[in-house]
């Protein structure tokens, strides 16, 4: 029996040194620049879509405050119309530009409401015609809007 002598141990991958050329070092170099640069983004669209969004709930909440005052003041109109003594065709049609400017809101309202919901989707508030009420609290909204509509439009305006 021969006996070999034991084979020296191949040295590791890590003993050798590594030459870096210029070329390894400007891929490097832009790499880690442009995930900088990835990681501002990211950072910038954030920041943005937030200002965005919080724009969005402003306008939103204005127009909400004027849709409820021309409601009120289409209700006032429309009783009014409903006890004057005489027609009043001006007044008549005051009342239909209201009415009409309503529903104009409601339209608008309800395309901001899109807009959010595709801006922030996991945000459960922005149900269309929903906002921030209970179904009761919609029922009775449309029950008075419904009364309000048949009984204060006057005859002959429309």
């Amino acid at each position: 029996m021969s006996t070999q002598p034991p084979l020296p141990a191949s040295p590791g991958l890590l003993s050798h040194p590594m030459q870096l050329t210029a070329s390894d070092l400007i891929g490097l170099i832009l790499l880690i620049l442009s995930l900088a640069g990835n990681a501002f983004q990211l950072y910038q669209q954030r920041v943005y879509g937030r200002t965005i969004y919080n724009g969005l709930v402003g306008t939103f909440n204005s127009i909400g405050w004027l849709l409820a005052r021309c409601m009120n003041k289409t209700a006032e109109l429309g009783e009014t119309l409903a006890h004057a003594t005489s027609s009043d065709p001006c007044l008549a049609h005051f009342y239909d530009y209201s009415l009409e400017t309503e529903f104009h809101l409601r339209g608008l309202h309800e395309q901001l409401v899109s807009i959010a919901k595709t801006l922030r989707s996991d945000d459960q508030r922005w149900q269309a015609g929903q906002f921030g009420l209970t179904n009761e609290e919609i029922q009775r909204i449309r029950d008075r809007f419904e009364q309000q509509t048949k009984t204060a439009k006057p005859e002959g305006s429309g």
